[in-house]
């Protein structure tokens, strides 16, 4: 197993190319979202492909440079947790030539297409591998209890992951919606035969639901996943869950901005329950508290603003059963997680 290491600084120069590549899949994808005119040479376009370039020879350079000072192998100059990165640099290229030719053959995709095009699955795979590097090194190499100082460029890695996650699953974003506002729900009526209205509406309810169980395993999987192998420092979930909701906000211009205090209030609900309890050790007690908790404030928050703003169109027995079901998900997932000890009760 290859542990050759770097410092901190090496990781944070490849999350600051790491995000200059995720902002512009974010901008192009507000511009799908708006409809606005493009060929596949549009300034959007420049912002993620130039994002990349950055990032591949960030990391191809980095892996040249260990060659000449150590010496040894090519496989041996790539830094623990590198190597997926430099395979993620490949199957970007060859996604990004794809894509050039889909568009040229095809035209440019909108909507649901774009986000389902086989390029640009490729496009979102070798940007994972590129900027989860530093996280796949933290996991192999950090201490379990880092400052913020060596944890951060772990943190971004991990939120800039879910963040691109998020992009791909933006169809079921609860913010982007918000279906149990009752205005949204008045549009669909309004929309619909009145013979077949009963029948939308529970549809759309469904929906509602769907979107928040899915968004809450979007949230907190990386919460379990974090903490099954650090003791993170206090104000990481706050920025993991607000800085996912600024990223997708970016999609709307921002048009749902109460998605972001929202997740903000999620995300300080998990930092201090996290510090109350102090969890770590043998006892899962803190940990199922924990993922009962947050999705309660994350998702009572939401319906909280909702109220405030204009009204719940949803009943109370489906608004507060769905909370109530987020958060027995979320109590599974961290079962799954972080396991209770062999004989334990």
């Amino acid at each position: 197993m290859n542990t050759l290491k770097v410092n901190t600084s090496v990781h944070m120069l490849t999350m600051l190319m790491g995000t200059w590549l995720v902002v512009g899949i974010f901008v192009d994808g507000y511009a799908h979202n708006h409809r606005v005119p493009e060929s596949f040479f549009t300034p959007w376009h420049a912002i993620l492909y130039s994002g990349f370039v950055a990032s591949a020879l960030w990391i191809v350079g980095l892996i040249y440079a260990n060659k000449r000072r150590h010496g040894g192998t090519w496989r041996q100059a790539i830094p623990t947790g590198y190597g997926l990165g430099l395979i993620g640099v490949a199957v970007f290229l060859f996604g990004g030539i794809a894509d050039m030719s889909w568009h040229l053959i095809f035209g440019i995709e909108q909507a649901l297409d774009a986000l389902l095009s086989p390029s640009h699955l490729l496009l979102m795979l070798g940007t994972l591998l590129i900027i989860s590097s530093p996280f796949r090194y933290g996991w192999a190499l950090s201490p379990d209890q880092p400052g913020w100082r060596h944890f951060f460029p772990i943190l971004l890695s991990t939120a800039l992951t879910v963040g691109v996650v998020s992009f791909f699953l933006m169809y079921l974003w609860t913010f982007r919606y918000n279906l149990p506002a009752p205005d949204v729900i008045e549009w669909y009526r309004s929309r619909t035969d009145p013979f077949f209205g009963i029948r939308v509406i529970e549809d759309l309810e469904i929906r509602g639901l769907s979107y928040i169980l899915l968004n809450t395993l979007l949230f907190m999987s990386p919460v379990f996943l974090l903490l099954k192998r650090w003791q993170v420092p206090f104000g990481s979930f706050t920025f993991l869950f607000t800085f996912i909701s600024v990223l997708m906000g970016v999609l709307d211009g921002f048009q749902q901005i109460l998605a972001i205090p929202v997740s903000l209030m999620g995300g300080l609900a998990a930092d201090l329950i996290y510090v109350k309890w102090r969890l770590g050790g043998s006892s899962t007690r803190g940990y199922r508290f924990l993922a009962i908790a947050v999705p309660v404030a994350l998702w009572g928050s939401y319906f909280l603003s909702m109220a405030l703003s204009g009204g719940i169109g949803w009943s109370p027995e489906l608004w507060v059963g769905s909370i109530v079901q987020a958060s027995l998900l979320s109590l599974a997932l961290s079962i799954l997680a972080i396991s209770p000890a062999r004989g334990s009760q």
